[in-house]
Order: C-alpha cells, then structure tokens, then sequence
C-alpha cells in the first residue's frame, strides 16, 4: 500500500439523522455500539473493506452486528486522515459518535 495513513478517524451516526443536525443522536451514540465497533474484528474489517485512498469527508454506509442477529446501520464518515493518504493494514482507526466532532469534542477534527 503507497503512502498509508498512520490513523484514521472516523465518526458514526444513525442514517435517520443529519449528519450536522442536532437531533436524534443518541439512536446511534448507545455504549453496544461503540463497543461492538471498538472491537479488532471490526476494525480489520473496516481496513479491508475501504483500503486504498481515503480522505476527509468521505461516507460509507455500514452496520454493526450487535448479537443475536440484530444489527445497527451506520453511517461512517472519514473526518481526519493523519500520515499518508490511504488505509492500510497498520492505520489506526479511532472510532467516535458524530456528535462528539459537532460538539468540537475530538481533537484533530472539525465538523
């Protein structure tokens, strides 16, 4: 992989709601969902399925699997791309809720 990010952040939320709105933020902000998503597997996952070129700003629609075969759509959105320019199999991703990155709560982001 030429040129790969050393970390990625990127920010999820609830498809229902707008992306800079304020309302209905926590359908996508529960503690299972973070979790679920902190998980390695989900991350490589993640690594996998966008490698290549990334940049800020960019969205992909996924889900969370959650357990007993209910998952968790979500939009990810890129929202800063540190030391190189694509994802590779050694890019950190840090996953946080959209609204922390409205509410300037995410340091290196701005919504």
């Amino acid at each position: 992989m030429a040129d790969p990010a050393d970390r990625i952040v990127v920010s999820f939320r609830s498809p229902e709601v707008d992306a800079d709105g304020a309302d209905g933020w926590w359908v996508a902000d529960s503690a299972w969902i973070v979790e679920k998503m902190a998980e390695r597997s989900y991350r490589r996952y993640l690594r996998w399925a966008h490698a290549g070129p990334v940049a800020a700003g960019e969205e992909w629609e996924e889900f969370v699997n959650c357990g007993c075969a209910s998952p968790e759509d979500v939009v990810l959105r890129v929202e800063a791309v540190e030391g190189g320019g694509a994802m590779g199999a050694e890019t950190h991703i840090e996953v946080v809720p959209r609204k922390a990155v409205v509410d300037d709560e995410v340091p290196g982001t701005s919504a």
